[in-house]
């Protein structure tokens, strides 16, 4: 979802994860109700908001087993040691967040949100306040993500991310979708 600033992205994305509720219409996620069956879409999903979401007082081990334990996920300390490895996490997992960049903040809060497995993982704006070495990291992780057959909704308002890394693009401005297509066609 591409758009500027304060063009209604974050808001969508709140509904779809069913943390605010929409005014008028509808919306499903993996085909369920987000207003009528949230707790079944919230089964399916994972959301990384804009803003950090980790706790710099724990290590980065403790972050994403808080989320494991949560989701009540089978073998914990195995699957925490899959998501931390699988986002180059392992060597510094014990350190303490406060100790990490940015850009390993964010991917620690992809290893959260990857830990329960999820169907459809939302994304907002990923890589906002990243250096470009990190941007390019975070793209990395969710392009495989994608290969790997997870539906991944990630908003934005960098053309380039849009339009190198996703299937589809859909373009909001002041609440309203105003296209969607390919990156290829809205060229």
């Amino acid at each position: 979802l591409l758009g500027p600033n304060g063009s209604g992205k974050t808001t969508t994305v709140l509904m779809l994860t069913t943390l605010l509720k929409p005014t008028s219409g509808s919306a499903t996620v993996h085909g369920y109700s987000c207003i009528t069956q949230p707790m079944q879409v919230r089964e399916k999903i994972s959301y990384v908001p804009q803003e950090m979401a980790v706790d710099i007082k724990l290590t980065g081990r403790e972050n994403v087993w808080f989320f494991a334990k949560m989701y009540g996920v089978n073998r914990p300390k195995d699957r925490c040691d899959e998501v931390l490895a699988m986002l180059e996490l392992t060597d510094r997992a014990d350190d303490l967040v406060r100790t990490y960049s940015g850009g390993m903040r964010r991917r620690l809060e992809l290893a959260q949100a990857l830990v329960h497995e999820p169907d459809v993982l939302f994304l907002d704006e990923p890589t906002i306040g990243l250096d470009v070495s990190a941007r390019r990291n975070i793209w990395e992780h969710i392009t495989r993500l994608r290969r790997d057959g997870m539906t991944v909704f990630v908003t934005t308002h960098y053309m380039d991310e849009a339009d190198h890394a996703c299937d589809r693009v859909g373009i909001i401005d002041k609440g309203r979708l105003v296209a969607i297509d390919t990156p290829e066609a809205l060229r």
